[in-house]
């Protein structure tokens, strides 16, 4: 009897232990529902800091003469005007880290300065904002030699047949451009007719408008490029946008252009 009563105090003392052992652990399970601790991975003895907001726009520009600025007296050309268009409209201080343009250059040259200089992509690479034009020089090099030799007016049929080849370095220029820089605002200036006054050159402004229209179209395809239209500026204000060598815009004319710039830009 003494062992079996030995038993089942033992078996007693066993249940009473579980039933409080459970208890205990419920009541620990609550509390974890109800005051969750934050897991190990989410504690950090230092937050991490905030990225500091940029207060400057880094510019870099390149292309041919228009980017140069040839014409304008004051040197500035749409470049130096969009700077300072953008400094006031933005309040922040915005710096041409670069002005990779040369008079004269037609797409092929500066698509080889893209592929291998090494300062240009460097330099678009650092820039917030990139504007270039290009395509002026290649549509007079082709209205040179696509006179119809009756009536020494250009020929449509063969200024259709030599615009594609250049057309088509404009867009490896502009995937180019892309690629090395896909954060930046890239502002493709278009192309205009110098010799609209020129009643006899009027015809040209056709084929000037096909490449406006490709360029648009090429830009498109990329969500960080824009293009800005120039042609319609002169088309009616020629004596007052012109610079004296007939080809250039003058300085007014490049404010012009760079009140436009800056209006996509913002």
């Amino acid at each position: 009897m003494k062992s079996t009563r030995t038993l089942w105090r033992t078996v007693g003392a066993a249940a009473l232990l579980t039933t409080l052992l459970m208890v205990g652990g419920l009541v620990y399970a609550v509390n974890d529902v109800i005051n969750p601790k934050p897991a190990d991975y989410m504690q950090s003895e230092e937050p991490e800091p905030a990225r500091e907001t940029k207060t400057t726009i880094d510019i870099v520009a390149l292309g041919d003469s228009l980017t140069v600025g040839t014409g304008d007296v004051t040197g500035k050309g749409y470049v130096q005007n969009v700077r300072e268009k953008l400094a006031a409209v933005t309040q922040k201080q915005v710096n041409v880290i670069g002005n990779y343009a040369v008079n004269g250059y037609r797409t092929e040259q500066l698509l080889t300065a893209l592929q291998n200089a090494k300062g240009i992509p460097y330099g678009i690479e650092k820039a917030d904002v990139v504007l270039f034009t290009m395509g002026g020089n290649d549509l007079f090099a082709i209205g040179q030699n696509v006179l119809n030799s009756q009536s020494d007016e250009l020929d449509p049929g063969k200024v259709r047949e030599r615009m594609p080849e250049p057309l088509k370095r404009l867009e490896q220029i502009m995937t180019k451009l892309a690629e090395l820089n896909p954060k930046a605002k890239i502002v493709y200036v278009g192309v205009y007719n110098p010799f609209y006054d020129i009643p006899d050159m009027r015809p040209a402004s056709v084929h000037v408008q096909e490449w406006n229209d490709q360029a648009f179209k090429i830009a498109g395809r990329f969500g960080n490029m824009v293009y800005v239209p120039t042609f319609d500026l002169f088309q009616f204000n020629f004596d007052k946008y012109m610079y004296s060598d007939h080809f250039h815009p003058n300085q007014e004319g490049y404010v012009r252009i760079a009140d436009r710039v800056v209006q996509a830009l913002e």
